[in-house]
């Protein structure tokens, strides 16, 4: 005969030990504000001697919400979004909340099925850095209602939603005053596709301060491409072939001048002795090169806060009015962009 199984400890197991009411016990695991930090410590004591486990699956069928947000990024290897991740965990945490991470890679189709299964599981929210080429109509999928939804990094103007980004139209400034300050003329964009708001904006960023030194645009400078260190490499022989060739470039990301802060030596162009390089992002990485790469920043720490408070609002006021916040850059100078012609 097999022995019983003991009973499981309830809730009102453990508010009778404690001599408190089963509703102070069940505030106390959620960490409601109106219990004490000395009531809650003792619940906590308790819950952990009784070995008791919360059943979420009955609180989800009470409240139809599972205290959860989904978070889709478009590359996490990229330190610019491990980072913000990192960020974003945090803050969610500090809210009773975890995350459930999409790593779309860009990819339409997993963030689409990421959005629809967050939507069918009834997530809090979803935070978003939208996929390359993604349009109004991917986040109005058919027979699903979605949650609330922040746009974090890049947007999508035409939709609304509360966004978080970076000034990436001053970003682009930033770094073409600095090297238009130099006496630079012909300055390669190198990184960065259409189909990304953050290319858009600084691309009319590049091509402004541009028109403010009275210099042509010349299309044939820009190269478009994903935003990693293989294409960033590989644009090094690409501005070396240019004619004439550019004596300075700006780089989409950190990634792309990364590759690009290799691949130029091969090419006879060494960034801060004949050639002036500035990135966007200033990861860790790029700071402690052998060179450091200069670089414009925006605060990630603060992005991934800003966006996990959006999102909370949200949830709270669906009727609230849309906020869109852009965060200031500032362009941190280090060797690569010193050379002046």
């Amino acid at each position: 005969m097999k022995p019983m199984r003991p009973a499981r400890p309830t809730l009102k197991d453990v508010a009778d030990r404690l001599g408190l009411s089963v509703s102070t016990v069940s505030l106390a695991m959620r960490g409601h504000e109106r219990i004490s930090e000395k009531t809650r410590k003792r619940v906590e004591e308790a819950l952990s001697q009784f070995g008791y486990v919360y059943q979420r699956s009955g609180a989800i069928l009470r409240t139809s919400k599972i205290d959860a947000v989904g978070v889709i990024l478009n590359n996490v290897s990229d330190p610019f979004y491990s980072t913000l991740l990192a960020s974003m965990e945090k803050a969610l945490s500090e809210t009773g909340r975890i995350s459930f991470l999409c790593n779309s890679n860009d990819s339409l189709f997993h963030q689409a099925a990421f959005i629809r299964k967050m939507s069918e599981h009834n997530a809090d929210g979803i935070i978003v850095s939208p996929a390359i080429d993604s349009t109004p109509e991917h986040f109005k999928p058919a027979m699903v209602e979605l949650p609330p939804i922040v746009f974090v990094s890049r947007t999508i103007p035409e939709l609304g939603f509360d966004h978080v980004v970076s000034d990436d139209y001053e970003s682009s400034r930033l770094a073409m005053n600095r090297l238009l300050a130099l006496g630079h003329r012909k300055i390669a964009f190198v990184g960065g596709l259409p189909g990304i708001s953050c290319f858009r904006h600084m691309l009319r960023g590049y091509k402004d301060a541009l028109d403010d030194a009275s210099i042509p645009f010349d299309v044939s400078m820009v190269r478009p491409c994903v935003p990693n260190r293989t294409e960033g490499t590989n644009a090094a022989r690409w501005i070396s072939s240019l004619e004439p060739r550019p004596t300075a470039a700006v780089a989409y990301n950190d990634l792309v001048g990364i590759g690009l802060f290799s691949g130029l030596p091969r090419e006879g162009l060494f960034p801060g002795k004949n050639f002036a390089l500035i990135s966007h992002d200033d990861v860790e990485e790029s700071s402690y090169a052998t060179l450091p790469l200069s670089a414009t920043v925006v605060s990630r720490d603060e992005m991934g806060k800003r966006a996990v408070a959006a999102l909370v609002r949200r949830i709270e006021n669906p009727s609230a009015p849309p906020q869109h916040t852009v965060l200031n850059t500032k362009l941190n100078i280090r060797g690569t962009c010193k050379v002046a012609v």
